[in-house]
């Protein structure tokens, strides 16, 4: 660690030489500790200036852009899970939840991931940080949690936590709505739209009042007084933003930021799913095409984007004025991507670059490699070990993840391939399980109850739109892949033979049986 520290503040190259001299300090020992701020946004993608995702279209995070500036930038970060509940349990837990069994996209209210076996008594990101002297401090959603209107849901472990905003029961305070007749208007088929027809969620419009009526404000208020604070102990202070979460609804300003003549689509290639896995939402896009919501939807989720952005440059602003800006990592992630329309996709939930794929800032104050990229593949998972490691303390045996260090101090250290599982819920009248495996070049994915392969050369086909999985060319790379998988699963398996309706030619074109365009 000593090349990350050489330019930094007294306390930082410190405790570099005292790691280096392999003098480790007692873990309760909190004296020199640096702070963390660990903020989570929900459901952003690499649309994200600072990543510019979406070509053609500028997308305004001038926030998070400013501290990309100051930390080192991954590039290529995916997340473990395409959904909120699995990969905020896996993250936090340190267990990647392929090998702890929940893979469930929801378990209800309160930690059920507990009554995991893998998960029962292993501490978690905040329990560690609070068992060795640290205070533990939340605001809204870190693990997976739901608000009012909805059913409000929370899967926080309260005892390890100091103080909860606004409680380790409701995560996240009240979200007021979009009126109705924005949200359902009348040109639409309402009764029949996603996510419970004309009384559902999965809605999009501007909401006519200012930000300080918006969940996502009280919580950065929240967190923005802690960091104003004299704490006698360092901090672990975690900050989770809904928004761009749907529903897609933020104020009337943000929506102004995007006129829809400005919008953009994502390309779309018509039959793209034909040598591919179903996810089964293709319905959702054509509901989206039918109605003619597709650059409404683009532009309810700039806006929202754009308004979390709004509310991490609160915190930013906070910490930059308190007596902690000199001693505080600060950590940015989300928790998985979204589709925008790109493989006949809207939201998340399949395994493709679109929705594993996310923004993944680390700073570390005066760090020399601040504002650099690190092009490596990196995991969500490799969270738990950085900030264990950049703390000073060694690290618990059961992580799954590795310490990024190495590429804090150099963006090109290399780093293995990292996956990504999900676990497709009534598939056809079946469970169907997914792994995806990302290198540097290559996206890999498998499908076991299937026996479907996907191959995908990020190099010259970065949309993923052509599957060469069954190629005789790419036999050893699907081979290397696959060994991927085979070291965290040893009980997976392939078996010959062509995949479950799929139909596969002699030059390795594979074709999904009665596959329907629309």
């Amino acid at each position: 660690m000593r090349k990350l520290y050489l330019n930094c503040l007294p306390f930082f190259a410190a405790l570099s030489l005292l790691l280096f001299n392999n003098c480790k300090a007692p873990q309760k020992n909190t004296e020199g500790k640096p702070n963390i701020l660990f903020i989570a946004v929900d459901d952003m993608n690499d649309w994200a200036g600072f990543l510019s995702g979406h070509a053609g279209m500028k997308i305004h995070t001038p926030n998070i852009d400013r501290l990309a500036a100051s930390s080192m930038v991954f590039t290529n970060a995916h997340t473990p899970a395409p959904a909120c509940a699995p990969t905020r349990a896996a993250i936090l837990t340190g267990i990647h939840h392929a090998r702890s069994g929940t893979q469930n996209v929801y378990w209800g209210d309160g930690p059920k991931w507990r009554e995991f076996d893998a998960l029962k008594e292993v501490p978690t990101l905040e329990q560690f940080f609070k068992k060795n002297g640290y205070k533990t401090l939340g605001a809204g959603k870190i693990y997976h949690s739901q608000a009012p209107p909805w059913a409000p849901t929370s899967q926080v472990e309260p005892a390890n936590w100091d103080f909860y905003y606004p409680s380790p029961y409701i995560s996240h305070p009240y979200q007021i709505r979009a009126p109705d007749e924005v949200i359902y208007p009348e040109d639409v088929d309402n009764e029949n739209r996603p996510g419970g027809g004309a009384d559902g969620w999965w809605t999009w419009g501007a909401i006519p009042v200012p930000d300080e009526k918006m969940a996502d404000y009280h919580v950065a208020d929240w967190v923005s007084y802690q960091l104003g604070q004299n704490h006698e102990k360092p901090f672990f202070l975690a900050a989770g933003m809904w928004k761009p979460h749907d529903p897609w609804e933020v104020p009337q300003k943000y929506f102004d930021m995007y006129p829809l003549e400005n919008i953009v689509l994502p390309e779309r290639k018509k039959d793209d799913l034909e040598d591919a896995f179903d996810h089964g939402r293709r319905w959702i896009m054509k509901w989206v095409l039918d109605n003619k919501q597709w650059e409404k939807i683009i532009q309810s989720y700039a806006a929202s984007i754009t308004f979390s952005d709004a509310m991490v440059g609160r915190l930013l602003d906070a910490l930059e004025k308190s007596e902690h800006a000199d001693n505080t990592i600060v950590v940015l992630w989300s928790d998985h991507g979204m589709h925008m329309g790109e493989k006949d996709n809207i939201e998340k939930f399949t395994l493709w670059e679109r929705s594993t794929r996310v923004p993944l800032l680390i700073s570390v104050p005066g760090m020399a490699s601040a504002g650099m990229r690190c092009e490596q593949p990196v995991s969500l998972m490799d969270l738990y070990p950085t900030l264990v490691d950049l703390s000073g303390f060694e690290p618990p045996s059961h992580l799954d993840g590795k310490s990024l260090v190495p590429q804090l101090e150099n963006p090109e250290t290399k780093t293995a391939p990292v996956i990504s599982s999900y676990q497709f819920p009534n598939h056809k009248e079946q469970t169907v399980s997914g792994h995806a495996v990302r290198s540097m070049r290559y996206r890999y994915i498998y499908y076991p109850e299937i026996n479907l392969e996907e191959l995908y050369d990020h190099e010259n086909d970065p949309d993923e739109w052509e599957n060469i999985a069954y190629k005789k060319a790419h036999t050893q790379v699907i081979e290397e892949h696959r060994n991927v998988l085979r070291d965290m699963l040893p009980q997976i398996t392939w078996k010959d033979g062509p995949p479950d309706g799929y139909s596969v030619d002699g030059n390795g074109r594979v074709k999904k049986d009665s596959f329907e365009s629309f």
